[in-house]
């Protein structure tokens, strides 16, 4: 799957926007064992950052200096794996990106989580 970065051209008086697009309405191509795709997005540190941080609150684009205490560059490679195992979405607001967890995903998780301790 190609995941593209935005950027416009930018006006005068336009800040510049850099961003993963997520509202993209194309399938996200979640593969048939999505278990997996959110574990192994799990695994990784910085996924995770970003999962306790937007957990506690949406991110804003553009964020030139990172999220969560990550670079930029760390900031959107966590994007990118947690768009393909479908833990984030984002909504437009003008021309910046929200980002949210996609809490269905998580509740995914959880039921196949307590099939596992019952």
């Amino acid at each position: 799957m190609n995941i593209t970065e935005d950027s416009e051209p930018m006006e005068e008086n336009q800040r510049p926007s850099k961003h993963i697009c997520l509202t993209n309405r194309r399938p996200l191509g979640i593969s048939d064992d999505p278990e997996f795709d959110i574990l192994t997005a799990l695994a990784d540190k910085d996924v995770l950052t970003m999962v306790r941080g937007l957990a506690k609150e949406e991110a804003r684009s553009p964020f030139p200096d990172g999220l969560f205490g990550m670079d930029s560059s760390r900031t959107n490679a966590a994007i990118r794996k947690m768009k393909t195992a479908g833990l984030i979405s984002s909504r437009r607001d003008g021309p910046d990106h929200v980002y949210f967890l996609n809490k269905v995903r998580f509740r995914e998780l959880a039921d196949f989580i307590n099939t596992l301790i019952r």
